[in-house]
Parts: C-alpha cells; sequence; structure tokens
C-alpha cells in the first residue's frame, strides 16, 4: 500500500479543522510539522520538470480522485526550507494557454529584500470545498478566498450575533406597536361620539360668575378701562383727589380703609366712575351714606328723576350748556361704602348708562348686611 503523501495529510487536516474535530493552533502545529518532514522528500522540480504532479482539491478519499481537469487548480509547496509556510496556488497550463495565471500567496521570509512577493503580507487560502472547485476574480479586492482559519467561522459567529441581536430588537418594536394600537382602540368611548359628548357637557355647563375675594369688588364695566390698580388705600383716594374735602371727613370718620376704583369712558363720552370703600363696620358705613347724601344736596343736586332701590340713595345735576350733568347713587353693602356715578352731556343718555351700571354694581355687591 502505497505511503501517505504530505498533500493527503494537508488535506485531512483541513477537513478535520472545517469539521471542528481539531482547533486553530493545532491546525497550525501539525501543518507546520507536515510542511517541514515534506522538505527531507525530493523535490518535485527535480523528478517532473518544472511543475509538480497535477494535484486536485476535492472533499472525496484520495482513492476516488477522477483524472486531472487541465483546467483546475492546485496547491504546491515552494520547497524553500527557510520558508515552509510559503505555497503558490498555480492553474495546470495546457499548451498554448497563454491566458492562464498563478496567483502566489508571499509569505515573508527572514530577508525581506529577496524577492517582490515576500514583502506583501502573508495571504491564506481556504481549501476549494468551502467555496467551491474554483477561486474568486481575480480583479477582486476582497475576494473570499482569502479568510482560512478560524478566522472564517469567528466572523460567521459575530455576524450571527448582530443579526440575533436586530432581530430581537425588530421583534420588541412590533410589539410594543400592536401593544399601542390596542390600547388605543381600547381607551376609545364606544360609538365614536366621545369628543361630541364632551364638547356637549361642556358647552351645557352654565358659566357664573366668580364670587368676590372680598367685598370691594367692582362690576365689569363697559367701555374703555382705565387703570386704576394704583389707588389700594384711602389715602391714596386724598392724594389723588377724587372726592371734595368734605366727602374725604365723612369717609375718614367711618374709619375709611381698603379702596377700589373703577373708571371706564363709554363710546358716547359718558365717564363711569365706581369707588367701594370700606368702613369699620356696617353702622360707621351707613353714617357715612347719609352725611353724603346730604353733601349731595348741599352741593345743589335733586333727587334722582329715574327708578332706583329704595336702599340706594340717588342724586342728580341736570346738564346746562357746556356743564356737564350726573347722576351719583350711595349705598351700603354689609361694611362697604358704594359710590356709582355716570357723567356725561347728554341726560338721557346719562340715565341710561347709569341705570345698567347701577344694576350691575348691585349684582356684585347687593344692598345691606
Amino acid at each position: 500500500m502505497p505511503g501517505v503523501t504530505w498533500q493527503e495529510e494537508l488535506q485531512k487536516l483541513d477537513l478535520e479543522l472545517a469539521s471542528g474535530r481539531i482547533s486553530a493552533d493545532d491546525y497550525r502545529a501539525r501543518r507546520d510539522e507536515v510542511l517541514a518532514g515534506s522538505t527531507s522528500a525530493p523535490s518535485p522540480q527535480q523528478q517532473q520538470g518544472p511543475f509538480a504532479p497535477p494535484f486536485r482539491w476535492q472533499a472525496a478519499p484520495p482513492q476516488q480522485q477522477q483524472p486531472p481537469n487541465p483546467d483546475a487548480t492546485q496547491v504546491v509547496g515552494t520547497g524553500n526550507a527557510a520558508s515552509p509556510d510559503a505555497t503558490q496556488v498555480v492553474n495546470t497550463q495546457q499548451k498554448g494557454d497563454a491566458e492562464r495565471t498563478q496567483f502566489v500567496r508571499p509569505v515573508s521570509g527572514p530577508n525581506p529584500q529577496q524577492g517582490g512577493w515576500q514583502s506583501a503580507p502573508p495571504i491564506s487560502a481556504p481549501p476549494p470545498w468551502t467555496t467551491g472547485d474554483g477561486f474568486g476574480p481575480v480583479g477582486d479586492p476582497t475576494p473570499g478566498w482569502i479568510a482560512q482559519g478560524p478566522e472564517t467561522f469567528d466572523d460567521a459567529g459575530e455576524r450571527s450575533g448582530k443579526g440575533r441581536v436586530f432581530a430581537i430588537i425588530g421583534v420588541i418594536l412590533v410589539l410594543a406597536l400592536i401593544g399601542g394600537g390596542i390600547w388605543w382602540f381600547a381607551s376609545r368611548p364606544s360609538g365614536g361620539t366621545g369628543g361630541e359628548t364632551t364638547a356637549q357637557s361642556t358647552s351645557q355647563t352654565p358659566t357664573s360668575k366668580p364670587k368676590p375675594k372680598d367685598d370691594l369688588e367692582i362690576a365689569d364695566l363697559p367701555g374703555t378701562q382705565e387703570d386704576q390698580s394704583g389707588i389700594k388705600t384711602f389715602e391714596d383716594v386724598i392724594a389723588q383727589k377724587l372726592l371734595t374735602d368734605e366727602e374725604n371727613t365723612a369717609y375718614t370718620t367711618a374709619g375709611a380703609s381698603k379702596v377700589r376704583v373703577g373708571v371706564s369712558k363709554l363710546p358716547n363720552g359718558d365717564v363711569v366712575q365706581i369707588i367701594t370703600v370700606q368702613a369699620t363696620d356696617a353702622t360707621t358705613a351707613a353714617t357715612a351714606v347719609d352725611a353724603l347724601n346730604e353733601l349731595q344736596v348741599k352741593f345743589g343736586m335733586k333727587p334722582y328723576t329715574g327708578v332706583s332701590p329704595a336702599s340706594v340713595s340717588t342724586y342728580q345735576v341736570d346738564v346746562a350748556g357746556d356743564k356737564k350733568g350726573a347722576v351719583r347713587a350711595h349705598y351700603v353693602h354689609k361694611n362697604t361704602i358704594v359710590r356709582v356715578q355716570v357723567a356725561g352731556k347728554d341726560q338721557a343718555a346719562i340715565s341710561k348708562d347709569f341705570d345698567s351700571v347701577l344694576a350691575a354694581q348691585l349684582s356684585a355687591l347687593p344692598t345691606g348686611a
């Protein structure tokens, strides 16, 4: 029985590495032993001319080899004892076939100056059964046959791991979208009229005016309102000279403290003024109103000819030439003295505006305790 050649040993090692029966380190160690032993055998170039006997990589055992294919490629050792790992890949050439090329796997030798092919980085080639009968295209910058040994399996494992990660992320996103859709459909009101029901309920809710924070509230006035927020105490009223000295005395006697003032100019030119003053108590407030009524008569005003509640003391002064007319009223709300006045140049318009403003103020601060 003929002996096993070193090429068959290498083929056997490649099969064992591809099937996982040996590790990459064992593969390299045993490969080096086979190649080192092959250097003692007679040189193929001394036996058969410039090329070694034809040899073809295949998965079948060597005993079942078919006749050599002239177009097949073969891997032979260089026979260089100084670099036992150096191999070259050559195509068996037919006579007259000048376009056949050979691929050399350069291996760096001890002296980089020995040849141009030795200065290139080493390139490993896998057995043909991992990529087919032949090698990748010559012009391919990164052909698939460059990878060899455990690196091939490491890349596959890394790509497989990344693929599993992306697949898991995709599944989580799909499940999240499905859950969100189920929640949205489940939370919708039945009949699809939830929005209409909410709108109807909102529109039917009566809008009630908020209660005043204190007993100095002034009703919403029509027209253009002036900013009177700087007047907060009765001392501010005196400083602004909104009242006569005698009126100031009547308020001061009642213990006037906090004050709120509202002034608005109506489109017809009438001016509305409302003053609410906090007195010591309801009794002092009523006493101050009586004193103010007496002062209105003293100033030449007469009782209002319009209609007003009996609890409201109302007086008026008629328009005379360029002199403005006015309607003025005083009443008590708890311990608050309320003053309402409308002044203008048309008596009928003054009366109409006064009735409207007084009704609004009585709604905000009604008479009595």
